[in-house]
C-alpha cells in the first residue's frame, strides 16, 4: 500500500491529508503479502510523515490445537514516522537510523513493513482457532472439533491397566521378598 507524499513533504509543518485505503500490503524481501483496510493520517513534519493509522488486517495462521487453518481478525494502531532519503526542498541527505521506516527516492510512502511489524507484534503466541477448540486426538490425530472417539476410553482404561499391573508386579515382588 504505497501513497506519493511528494506534496506533502513541500509543504509546511503540520500540513495533514487523510485517506481511507482497502488494498493489499506486499514486503516481497520477507514474504509478506497481506489484505488492509482503514483510516491514514498523514502529518508532515520536521523530518518527513508522522503516519497515524487504523488498520484492520486478517492475517491467516494455524491452530495451535487442532493445526486447522483460520483467519484472525486484527485492528492495529500504527503510529510511525516516515522519513525520506533527502530533503525535497533543499536536496541536502536526511540522516536516519537504520530501523526507521523510509520513504523512497520517488516519495513513495509504503505502509506494507510498517502493518507487518504491527501485525506480528499483535499475533497471540499460541493462536487458536476458538476458545473452546478441542484439539488432536493424541492417539490417532483425529481433529476433535469435526468428531468424538470410541477409543477414548479406551486409552484411560490402558493407562489405569498399565498401572494396575505395574501396582500387580511390585506386590508379587513384595511377596516373593517378604517370604
Amino acid at each position: 500500500m504505497q501513497f506519493n507524499v511528494a506534496t506533502l513533504l513541500q509543504e509546511p509543518v503540520g500540513a495533514t491529508r487523510l485517506f481511507e485505503a482497502d488494498g493489499e500490503l506486499s514486503a516481497p524481501d520477507v514474504g509478506y503479502v497481506a489484505r488492509a483496510s482503514g483510516r491514514i493520517h498523514m502529518l508532515r513534519t520536521e523530518r518527513g510523515i508522522l503516519v497515524r493509522a487504523r488498520m484492520d488486517v486478517r492475517p491467516a495462521l494455524e491452530c495451535a490445537r487442532c493445526l486447522e487453518a483460520f483467519e484472525l481478525p486484527l485492528t492495529l494502531q500504527v503510529d510511525e514516522e516516515f522519513v525520506p532519503h533527502h530533503d525535497p526542498v533543499t536536496g541536502e541527505a536526511v540522516e536516519a537510523d537504520p530501523d526507521e521506516f523510509r520513504i523512497d527516492d520517488l516519495n513513495h510512502l509504503d505502509l506494507s513493513e510498517a502493518v507487518r511489524q504491527y501485525e506480528q507484534a499483535a499475533l497471540p503466541i499460541q493462536p487458536v482457532c476458538r476458545e473452546d477448540c478441542a484439539g488432536l486426538c493424541p492417539v490417532c490425530g483425529q481433529n476433535l472439533n469435526e468428531r468424538l472417539h470410541e477409543h477414548e476410553d479406551q486409552q484411560a482404561e490402558a493407562a489405569w491397566s498399565s498401572l494396575a499391573a505395574l501396582a500387580e508386579r511390585l506386590r508379587t515382588e513384595e511377596h516373593r521378598g517378604g517370604t
